[in-house]
């Protein structure tokens, strides 16, 4: 039995700061993210799916005073209801080995672990929204305040996310290599996420 209840509303605060956080008839390396955010930072999508990913959430929801994550699978989520949608919530009763215990649910055939689709994570407070493409080994995390990056620099950390510029200028990470992106999708991100994008709305 979990020690720590939480609620539905605050479930469904992180469902609608997930929904309400992307334009999902767009993807990457268009700009996909709504409404104000301060700054982006990019990282492997592998991320998401290590048992790391709910304690490194855990961080983040500490720091913002959340209580709940929902991570939202897009492409098995057929409408924008709450009670409909493929949804996995985290809070601080999940720990690592719970986190791929869900996601391996239903084994290869249909287990978020296996599959190659499109994801978006919030909390109820709403203070950062992630979005990932798994079928292009891509991620990033928009942050709503300016001092988001000093905030939240330890979870940042864990997950090595950074500014596209210094992903693609500073050399490649083990996994994914963001200086060997094709044009178009060097420019759009740089253009869309880049330092100083925001200022250009």
């Amino acid at each position: 039995m979990n020690s720590i209840e939480i609620n539905e509303g605050e479930q469904r605060r992180a469902f609608r700061s997930a929904m309400d956080a992307c334009d999902f008839q767009k993807m990457l390396p268009d700009r996909l993210f709504v409404g104000p955010w301060s700054g982006f930072l990019f990282f492997q999508s592998d991320y998401v799916f290590s048992p790391d990913f709910a304690d490194i959430m855990r961080e983040i929801m500490d720091l913002e005073g959340a209580k709940v994550a929902c991570l939202l699978n897009l492409d098995k989520t057929e409408t924008v209801e709450f009670d409909g949608a493929a949804s996995l919530f985290i809070d601080a009763t999940m720990d690592g080995a719970a986190y791929q215990e869900r996601l391996r649910a239903g084994g290869p055939a249909v287990g978020w672990l296996f599959d190659v689709n499109r994801y978006v994570c919030a909390s109820d407070v709403g203070e950062w929204c992630i979005y990932c493409e798994k079928s292009n080994d891509v991620a990033v995390i928009g942050l709503r305040e300016p001092d988001g990056r000093k905030k939240f620099e330890l979870p940042l950390e864990h997950l090595s996310a950074k500014p596209i510029e210094d992903l693609i200028e500073g050399g490649r990470s083990p996994l994914f290599p963001f200086d060997r992106l094709v044009p178009d999708w060097r420019e759009g991100l740089v253009d869309h996420y880049g330092l100083g994008a925001w200022d250009k709305r």
